[in-house]
């Protein structure tokens, strides 16, 4: 276990009344007890030592009493000679009051706690810096008792969001690494940690994160109708600029709809609902990287599924074709059937290869943007990602066609030809039947029949 102690440098170039303190990371800051000074500078240099000197001539620490925990971090905001520097040139000061974990550039701020019990927000401004503070500089003094409870309960409240909202939830943390923080809190508390300075930091970042998340909530500042009302007008905002940003020109839209319909399908409908809940922002910026990786194997597992069918397709087409005695009509469905199962194969090879070469985050962030600022909005590039299955039902289409008129080609009023039409009647309607089926399978519907037959009985009961 490092200590506390141990992060202290014996160094014989030391200015006298002042300590070298070594950060967990590595790097070293100064501390001066009786002043009550920490500094980042390097003190041994003499010009520095010199600079600091003349910044505390011109500006005595006298508000400063003894027994208040109180320090002043002394910053020097410019690379100053000795020469150049003018009382106080270039010196920024941090006061803390580790007391009451609060920080401030100005002295009397920091002792008046008393004043914040009312002003939640600048409070949680403060305790952030001093969290900062104390993150960069955890080596010259203990960890505030007061720090591990806060955490605690800053973090039970995040696994509780999480359960609430799930992935709507808006904390800094998700659930899974909100059990591993409450891993590494419940072995911090054990007293062997007490002079850890590696413990101060960690606690430290922890508790900034929570404040730096507060601060952007306005925490302590609303009321709660306030804040749902808040809420609801950044919704509201959020999905009318989303729907005005993704639509295309409204005079296309009748024609898109109707080429959709008609010409695609209505494949494209279920690829724009897909993409529209892919680039939508819900709680934390970390489900981005999730609803991506989730967008992205959809349409690799779909896309290698047409790609199968669309290879066998192609290949009993090209069978069709090698027949001696097929005449022109046959031919000509079988050629058509051919280049679209050869587009199909050909755009869904592309799309498998380059959405798995794109699974970063920025990616998802380019892609979504390009695809919302295209001409034709989200309609347009869903019509473009329903092209494989497009293509294989025109495929499918024109090779039944293709089927259909090599068996009648040689027939002249025979039974075998109704034959072979009726068949192929019967399995037109059952094919259109459950694509019906299925296209409203997962959609509520009213049973308005059923309602009217029901309603004479229930007149007669009465």
């Amino acid at each position: 276990m490092v200590s506390r102690s141990s992060t202290l440098v014996s160094d014989n170039y030391l200015p006298e009344g002042w300590l070298l303190h070594a950060h967990p990371q590595g790097w070293i800051y100064f501390s001066n007890p009786s002043l009550k000074i920490i500094t980042d500078q390097d003190i041994r240099l003499h010009e520095v030592h010199e600079i600091l000197q003349e910044a505390l001539r011109s500006n005595p620490l006298e508000s400063l009493d003894a027994g208040e925990e109180l320090e002043i971090h002394l910053h020097m905001t410019t690379e100053l000679q000795a020469s150049e520097a003018a009382p106080g040139r270039g010196i920024m000061s941090l006061a803390i009051n580790h007391k009451h974990c609060i920080a401030s550039y100005t002295v009397e701020e920091v002792k008046e706690f008393e004043a914040l019990q009312t002003d939640l927000h600048t409070l949680n401004r403060r305790r952030r810096l001093y969290w900062n503070f104390l993150w960069n500089h955890p080596s010259h003094r203990a960890l505030p008792s007061r720090a591990l409870p806060e955490a605690k309960d800053a973090l039970v409240w995040y696994m509780t969001d999480n359960l609430i909202s799930g992935q709507r939830s808006v904390v800094p943390f998700s659930k899974p690494e909100c059990d591993d923080l409450g891993k590494a809190l419940k072995e911090l508390a054990d007293p062997c940690y007490d002079t850890s300075p590696a413990k101060t930091v960690f606690i430290s970042w922890f508790l900034r994160e929570v404040c730096s998340f507060r601060d952007s909530e306005q925490y302590g500042t609303h009321t709660l109708k306030q804040s749902e009302a808040l809420r609801r007008e950044l919704k509201t905002s959020s999905s009318s600029s989303s729907s005005t940003v993704h639509r295309p020109p409204l005079f296309l839209l009748p024609l898109l709809n109707m080429i959709i319909r008609v010409f695609f399908f209505g494949i494209p409908l279920t690829y724009l609902s897909h993409v529209r809940k892919s680039s939508e922002y819900r709680g934390r910026l970390a489900n981005v990287q999730q609803n991506w990786e989730n967008y992205i194997d959809r349409l690799v597992r779909e896309y290698a599924h047409v790609l199968l069918i669309s290879t066998v397709l192609l290949s009993a087409t090209v069978g069709l074709l090698s027949v001696s005695d097929i005449l022109q009509p046959s031919k000509t469905a079988a050629i058509v059937s051919a280049l679209a199962s050869l587009g199909s194969v050909i755009v869904a090879v592309v799309g498998i290869w380059r959405h798995q070469a794109s699974t970063r985050t920025g990616d998802s962030f380019t892609y979504m943007y390009n695809a919302q600022h295209n001409y034709l909005g989200y309609h347009g590039h869903a019509m473009l990602l329903s092209l494989p299955p497009v293509l294989l039902v025109w495929a499918v289409v024109t090779f039944t066609g293709s089927i259909l008129a090599y068996a009648m080609q040689d027939a002249h009023g025979t039974i075998a030809v109704w034959l072979v039409f009726s068949v192929f009647l019967v399995f037109l309607i059952l094919v259109m039947a459950a694509l019906y089926t299925f296209s409203g399978l997962w959609s509520f519907q009213r049973r308005t029949r059923l309602a009217w037959i029901k309603r004479p009985a229930a007149r007669r009961l009465i």
